[in-house]
């Protein structure tokens, strides 16, 4: 009678097989049941071999080991092929969380009329995210109706202040542009700031900063937190500012630990910049470089591009423009290059 236990589907070859956990049962079960196996179907099995598809031992009818070794070759193949898709899956998977964050950093930039700043966050892969596709045009979109109306004169903006009876995407209009006047006011406020504490003059300074802080309470939508956070640093500063001329003592109010220097003439770092998160957004672009280079080295090309698309994200996160940046920076661009030539030979 034909053994049925330990039966298994095996992707190998397509079929039921058992399985065994070592070769010498393997051979035990062709030595003790052969016989009655060729009796039952005119044919029976005659040598073991290891699955590296399952992991384990098949027996089989066939006698020549050249077909054997043709098909392990077939499925080693398969499982690197697997294992290459499940790296290009994992790899699109934090594209598209990537791509996702970028999107939303973008509209918040959009909300307050900066479309200059987009050409710094490009969509690249798009064409790979097609899940993402109808999210990166609509924001195209906005984009581009921003730039219009912003191009628009006062009189004509008016309509989408002041008119209560707006569509949806007008309304959206009208936020924006009420967000790009508010920062107008609030930056001019701050520059007359400025010049006072040039000339030494506090008179108005704190009437200022109240002004300030009430027309910031005003933003609206997409961004009002990370704009909210950047402008009370600065409403912080100018405030150190005023009491030390009042005062004559520097006062250390603001939280120094968040501001930091820059220790060379090349950096160029925001007045609110965490040296924790740069130290970390640094290490996270090495070890992706070191990913590139592994895919690389491996001839795993599209997951090379992808992990180069993702580095290129995380690198235009960075708030930072300095002697490690720029390495960084190079880097990219020459893995860009690399791949370019590749793909036009």
């Amino acid at each position: 009678m034909k053994p049925t236990r330990n039966k298994i589907f095996c992707y190998g070859c397509r079929k039921h097989k058992m399985l065994f956990e070592t070769q010498a049962k393997a051979d035990n079960f062709i030595r003790y049941n052969s016989e009655g196996i060729m009796e039952e179907n005119g044919k029976a099995p005659v040598r073991s071999y290891y699955c590296e598809m399952c992991g384990g031992y098949h027996v089989t009818s066939n006698p020549s080991t050249e077909v054997g070794e043709r098909l392990n070759q077939r499925d080693h193949q398969l499982i690197q092929n697997l294992t290459a898709y499940r790296k290009d899956i994992e790899e699109v998977k934090a594209l598209s969380a990537s791509l996702s964050k970028r999107l939303v950093h973008i509209k918040a930039l959009l909300y307050f009329g900066q479309t200059d700043e987009i050409g710094k966050h490009q969509l690249r892969g798009n064409g790979k995210l097609t899940t993402l596709r109808g999210r990166v045009d609509k924001m195209y979109e906005l984009m581009a109706s921003v730039k219009g109306v912003l191009g628009k004169t006062e009189e004509e903006q008016s309509y989408y202040l002041s008119n209560p009876a707006l569509e949806k995407d007008e309304y959206t209009l009208g936020i924006i542009l009420s967000n790009v006047r508010v920062i107008q006011e609030i930056d001019s406020l701050l520059k007359d700031n400025e010049v006072s504490f040039a000339d030494g003059n506090t008179d108005n300074v704190s009437e200022r900063l109240v002004k300030c802080r009430e027309l910031l309470s005003t933003i609206q939508r997409a961004g009002k937190k990370e704009v909210t956070a950047k402008y009370n640093v600065l409403f912080e500063e100018q405030q150190r500012k005023l009491r030390k001329l009042q005062t004559g003592k520097d006062s250390t109010s603001v939280q120094e630990e968040t501001v930091e220097k820059p220790t060379s003439s090349n950096e160029k770092m925001p007045q609110y910049f965490n040296k924790q998160e740069y130290k970390a957004a640094i290490l996270s672009l090495i070890e992706r470089l070191e990913i590139i280079q592994k895919a690389f080295d491996d001839g795993y090309y599209d997951s090379c591009e992808t992990a180069l698309e993702i580095a290129y994200y995380m690198f235009d996160e960075l708030p930072v423009n300095d002697d490690n940046t720029m390495l960084i920076k190079q880097q990219l661009d020459q893995w860009n290059e690399r791949l370019s030539n590749m793909n036009d030979r």
